[in-house]
């Protein structure tokens, strides 16, 4: 649909934070023992009162007096994890390991401090110990999986997840995870299975359908991609299944914003622009501050052929973006098929302004200004883009269209600032076709007919569809005297382009009078 950027679809499972409840006695070699286990147990049970702060406390002065109980050590570092203040966390839980090498609930603990430190590598390390400790533990693959997801070792992850959802089968979120990192492999079948699954444990999370969607879009997008009949049926059963999923998480959701987005990029990729049109308002009353769905709506609307709606839309969308370069385009363009010249040519100056390089733009304004009477405002757009814009194609572009105000001027210094603009416009881009029939229009009109036919002549055979560079072409053969070969170009524009009035017209002129001859 557009390059905006979107917010984070894919609803990837979180991770598990297994607390270290294991009581460990305490040994004769710590002096005050009692000391230590009252204000444990104390620190215990406010955390069993969900009072963390007060526990954190509490824990911290058993560790003045036993600072080496990893009983303790992983306490402290599970209350600063679930605060996700990893930092804090760090120190005691790495401290504990070293302690305790095999406890499971340690290398947890530290896995997870690890992976929101966005050490992936090391969580990984930790997680594959709990796997290896525990072969059976469906947790230590799922959070091994995600951390070899965001090491970018996908094969890995994959097997990781698979593993998981083996030894936890009934588990919806498994099904998730697998549908998510398999998707991410490309294995887009596969995911849309898994994303089944998913959606048959647990029918009433609209994430899940979500995802299910997302997946059978990718699908689709392969199987269009395949030659063939079979890749087109597959990729219509796909799309099929994520207008579905979408329609379901929609009903399940309807106030989700993120929901109603989607769902609206799925169906205007399906070409279903009403429908689409009809999500993307939706999803705009549910979150005013969003760009996103107004500017989807604006080319929605754009596709459906209602201009004004599609021009309203870009210009809430400009509210909250003012320089989004494509939203400006379009709304120009748009202003500028309306017949509003004036609004066009300020909007397309805006653009110009956010893109000085924005060739298009520029040229978009000299059409603006030109329409709405300003010829001279035309031409001084144009010499300001060349300044922005001085060599290279975009100079050649700019070029052609400042000649071509030039020509209509029709003064014979009108008509050598053409010509000079012509010909240094080929310079940048030799061989171009539309420069050469400009040089050719104005050398016609100079009276240098031969000159402008042999123009005429090298633009046809750059481009043997050219219909306008033919009717100029039967023209100048015509201003000639040499009708045959006027009325042959007359035909051959018109087969180019049947509707190019200017051939159909001079062709007129030749095969009317004998037609009614012949009656």
């Amino acid at each position: 649909m557009s390059d905006h950027a979107c917010p984070p679809r894919r609803l990837m499972r979180l991770l598990c934070l297994l607390a270290c409840f294991v009581a460990l006695l305490l040994s004769g070699r710590v002096a005050s023992a009692d000391d230590v286990k009252q204000h444990l147990d104390k620190a215990v049970a406010l955390y069993d009162g969900k009072k963390l702060d007060e526990a954190l406390e509490e824990f911290e002065t058993a560790r003045k007096l036993a600072p080496s109980d990893p009983t303790i050590l992983n306490w402290i570092g599970f209350i600063q994890l679930q605060r996700q203040r990893y930092a804090e966390a760090l120190e005691p839980l790495e401290q504990a390991v070293k302690l305790q090498p095999d406890s499971i609930p340690t290398h947890t603990n530290l896995g997870n401090v690890y992976f929101g430190l966005n050490r992936f590598s090391d969580a990984a390390r930790e997680f594959e110990a709990v796997a290896k400790l525990q072969p059976k533990s469906a947790d230590a693959y799922h959070n091994l999986s995600n951390a070899y997801y965001k090491l970018g070792r996908l094969p890995e992850a994959v097997a990781a997840s698979r593993r998981a959802a083996a030894l936890r089968p009934n588990d919806a979120y498994e099904q998730l995870n697998l549908g998510f990192v398999l998707q991410a492999s490309k294995n887009y079948a596969e995911a849309v299975a898994a994303y089944r699954k998913a959606t048959k444990r647990m029918p009433n999370q609209a994430e899940f359908w979500l995802n299910l969607g997302l997946g059978a879009q990718d699908l689709a997008r392969q199987a269009q991609a395949q030659p063939g009949a079979a890749g087109k049926a597959q990729a219509a059963k796909a799309q099929e299944e994520a207008r579905s999923a979408f329609a379901r998480a929609v009903q399940l959701a309807p106030n989700s914003y993120q929901v109603r987005e989607v769902y609206g990029e799925a169906l205007a990729d399906m070409n279903r622009h009403a429908e689409a049109a009809a999500q993307f308002e939706k999803a705009a009353q549910l979150d005013p501050k969003q760009f996103n769905p107004l500017f989807n709506l604006g080319n929605a609307q754009t596709r459906l052929g209602r201009l004004s709606q599609a021009a309203s839309a870009y210009r809430r969308a400009l509210a909250i973006q003012p320089n989004h370069r494509e939203s400006l385009s379009n709304l120009g363009l748009i202003e500028f098929k309306l017949g509003k010249y004036e609004e066009a040519a300020q909007t397309f100056k805006t653009l110009t302004q956010a893109a000085p390089n924005n060739v298009k733009a520029w040229i978009n304004l000299s059409a603006s200004l030109q329409s709405k009477g300003d010829a001279e405002g035309a031409m001084a757009a144009l010499e300001e883009a060349l300044k922005q814009n001085p060599t290279g194609p975009g100079a050649a572009e700019l070029r052609r269209a400042l000649a071509g105000q030039y020509f209509r001027k029709g003064s014979p210094d009108s008509l050598k600032r053409a010509e000079e603009e012509y010909t240094r416009s080929l310079q940048d881009a030799p061989e171009n076709p539309e420069a050469l029939n400009g040089l050719a229009l104005v050398t016609q009109k100079q009276g240098k007919l031969d000159e402008a036919i042999g123009l005429f002549k090298r633009a046809v055979a750059l481009d043997p569809r050219y219909a306008d560079a033919l009717n100029n072409l039967g023209v100048a053969y015509e201003l000639k005297g040499e009708t045959e070969l006027a009325v042959a170009n007359y035909r051959k524009a018109l087969q180019a382009d049947p509707k190019n009035a200017l051939a159909r017209r001079n062709l007129d002129r030749f095969e009317k009078p004998a037609r009614a001859a012949g009656k």
